[in-house]
């Protein structure tokens, strides 16, 4: 366990970052996910993941950060949410902390969809004010060219997310009352794939909804609803499966941070002037 950062005195927190810049920060959220998924998920999920890569690899993993960006599903109890200047800020604040401890390079281990647009803003700061390099891995973009029995990785409370959190903590899954809705649909040739995603003939367009908007249960095929008309057999997702798709996801995140830790550009130019800018804004 002397990967976790929680676990080290102050004094060897500064001997492994001598050794390494690079560290591994786990973010997810407080969310529903359908019926039968514990409101944590995507937390658990981007804890056990960087957990397992820190254990494998070596490289540091900081707490986990469990709060995110969720107020499109704050219309199903449960959600904690945080605004998305709140939370950009925060993580920001965060990056300043690692980079005075000579922190180089971030790889966050992200496990909400919602958090990728402040996580993408705090990284492009922290590149301009501290010429820190920062990576946002989510654990659906791994399996992206990946069907998970046929469906899409990226389902929300879905295959492959169902397994993932079996794999991470198995009290948090209830598979007797696991169902993946299509989402709701109304007449006309728009078809809603996701709470902010629609198609349009052979055209995408971003139409903001909640995601009680398009889905009775919170979970949602995100998808095409005609291609993938929902699941209710999630007879599939068996503890051996769980385990071989985490081992899967977590042997690419150790190949990356091994690369990622030696990925160099040229420096650039900062001052203390650019970091309270950023830190203002």
């Amino acid at each position: 366990m002397k990967h976790e950062w929680s676990n080290m005195t102050w004094a060897e927190v500064g001997d492994r970052l001598r050794e390494s810049k690079l560290v591994i920060f786990p973010t997810g959220s407080v969310e529903q996910h359908g019926l039968h998924l514990g409101v944590g998920a995507d937390w658990i999920q981007a804890w056990e993941i960087a957990r397992r890569v820190g254990e494998r690899s070596g490289a540091t993993v900081l707490p986990v950060l469990p709060y995110g960006v969720s107020a499109h599903h704050d219309d199903f109890p449960g959600v904690l949410t945080l605004d998305p200047a709140t939370y950009q800020e925060a993580i920001l604040e965060i990056l300043e902390s690692l980079d005075r401890d000579g922190v180089t390079h971030v790889v966050f281990m992200n496990g909400h969809g919602g958090n990728l647009g402040a996580l993408t803003g705090a990284a492009k700061e922290a590149r301009e004010a501290f010429g820190m390099l920062c990576a946002i891995v989510q654990w659906w973009d791994i399996l992206e060219r990946k069907p998970i029995k046929g469906n899409p990785a990226e389902q929300h409370a879905g295959y492959a997310e169902t397994a993932l959190t079996l794999a991470s903590r198995p009290g948090a899954v209830r598979m007797d009352r696991a169902v993946l809705s299509p989402t709701k649909q109304v007449e006309g040739e728009i078809r809603v794939l996701r709470a902010g995603l629609a198609e349009f003939r052979d055209g995408l367009v971003r139409i903001p909804l909640k995601t009680g908007d398009v889905s009775d249960t919170g979970s949602m095929t995100e998808a095409d609803p005609v291609k993938f008309p929902g699941t209710r057999d999630y007879s599939a997702v068996t503890e051996d499966f769980a385990e071989t798709l985490m081992n899967e996801v977590v042997d690419w995140m150790c190949a990356f941070v091994e690369e990622f830790e030696g990925f160099e550009l040229p420096p650039i130019e900062v001052s203390k002037e650019k970091a309270e800018k950023a830190l203002k804004t």
